[in-house]
């Protein structure tokens, strides 16, 4: 099993961002929807692609077409989630990439997960659990990252572990999260969907 998405798929959804004129990448997206899906009952892709976009409000996966990216990438992360096996990955550029750019890129995604779930209708986060508050807290640390600064263009044996540790943390974290938050509810009868 694998931690993280093929290459070909954070770039196909990097481009897509590109020519949709959208102002975040493709780890950050991917963030935002990993937190909007642990944060509420029940998750609508157009709002999730409304955020992502800028808000292109009649645009949804379907006019998208199944083979876009982004409909590729809401597919594979949802049923990431629904799996019993622990299957979601994380979407960052492959591990043939110089380390600065996946740095860069988890610190992104971290960023990304905080703005999506700060978009859900959980109520209050003193609900959740001393591990889940702490996971929230270390992954805005982690959205603040910086690529070693003793990078030479080779790759460090510990820079590579401690990366490949955060991204395994946080993919771990990330299901987690969800897990609890379902135990939750929503706040209301009337909440749980985000819009």
């Amino acid at each position: 099993m694998t931690d993280k998405f093929d290459n070909a798929l954070f770039e196909a959804v990097d481009s897509a961002h590109t020519l949709m004129d959208c102002d975040i990448g493709a780890a950050e997206c991917h963030g935002i929807l990993c937190g909007i899906s642990c944060g509420t009952q029940h998750l609508e892709e157009s709002a999730w692609l409304g955020h992502v976009t800028g808000y292109h409000e009649s645009l949804s996966l379907g006019d998208l077409g199944s083979g876009h990216a982004l409909a590729q990438l809401f597919d594979a992360t949802t049923s990431g989630f629904a799996a019993d096996d622990f299957s979601l990955q994380i979407l960052i550029p492959s591990d043939d990439n110089p380390i600065e750019r996946r740095t860069e890129a988890l610190g992104s995604w971290c960023r990304g997960f905080l703005s999506g779930f700060g978009l859900t209708d959980l109520a209050d986060i003193g609900q959740l659990s001393d591990d889940c508050q702490g996971f929230l807290r270390d992954l805005q640390g982690f959205g603040r990252i910086e690529s070693p600064e003793s990078y030479n263009g080779e790759k460090d044996n510990e820079d590579e572990a401690a990366l490949l540790e955060i991204c395994e943390y946080a993919r771990i974290g990330a299901m987690l999260l969800l897990e609890e938050t379902l135990l939750l509810g929503p706040a209301d009868p009337a909440a749980g969907t985000i819009h």
